[in-house]
């Protein structure tokens, strides 16, 4: 599964660096603590559903990029 989530990362992050952007984030739990990062890329509006797990692979893969595009951890 962990290959899977990188390679869906992987895709997030590319789709944001290929236009060089950021990605709008926001982070929705819902009653019974069931969260999820959403990342949502400014120029076409398509969303992106990650978990804990694959939210911070994100943030570590836009620094990796020397925080020129991705996404900027949000606190």
């Amino acid at each position: 599964m962990l290959a899977h989530s990188e390679s869906f990362v992987n895709q997030v992050h590319q789709h944001l660096c290929s236009k060089g952007l950021f990605g709008d984030v926001a982070h929705w739990c819902e009653m019974r603590n069931d969260c999820v990062w959403v990342v949502k890329c400014p120029e076409c509006g398509e969303t992106f559903a990650l978990d804990e797990e694959e939210y911070e692979l994100l943030v570590q893969r836009s620094h990796e990029a020397g925080d020129a595009c991705g996404i900027v951890p949000s606190d």
